[in-house]
């Protein structure tokens, strides 16, 4: 059994673990002790749920494990929670909508309503990071999942989709500062 952290960090839609500050989260945790992994995500600008759970599924996180989604990444860690009988150790979920909006490529993510329940009883910790003024996804989106899990959400001043983070705010979340 894995006993070593591990951090899953899963980009959004249409984008590559090259963008933004996904890779990152390695140069900043390897050095902690974590192994640290950023999947290419497959699909680009049409991706398909199932295919982005299988990722996290193949991760097989434990409660020793980090996982961190950003945008659609972090619908699919709550997609897989649905699934999974294992619990997580913490989740951190990134500018993560609760629906697809008028973006009809993902809405095969949004298939059916979050099963919340089955999620919270499949975590131990659930941090979330919005912004205040995102053009994507309405900090509303966090308040309800915040409400729904019973969850820390940290708002940044900012309006870039959180494709730009200051990695001070992940830092203080995973070492517990």
């Amino acid at each position: 059994m894995n006993t070593k952290k591990r951090i899953l960090v899963l980009h959004g839609w249409n984008a590559t673990p090259e963008e933004s500050w996904f890779l990152r989260v390695k140069d900043i945790f390897e050095p902690k002790g974590f192994e640290v992994i950023v999947p290419s995500l497959p699909g680009d600008y049409f991706p398909k749920y199932e295919d982005w759970v299988k990722v996290v599924k193949d991760f097989a996180p434990t409660q020793n494990d980090i996982l961190i989604g950003h945008s659609l990444g972090g619908v699919t860690i709550l997609r897989f929670l649905e699934e999974t009988e294992v619990p997580v150790g913490q989740i951190i979920l990134v500018a993560t909508p609760i629906e697809a909006m008028s973006f009809g490529q993902i809405e095969n993510f949004f298939f059916r309503d979050f099963n919340w329940s089955k999620i919270k009883s499949n975590v131990l910790k659930v941090n979330l990071i919005y912004e205040s003024d995102d053009p994507l996804v309405p900090l509303a989106h966090g308040q309800t999942i915040s409400e729904k899990l019973n969850a820390a959400i940290k708002v940044v001043p900012g309006g870039t989709h959180l494709n730009m983070m200051d990695m001070k705010v992940l830092e203080e979340i995973i070492d517990g500062k």
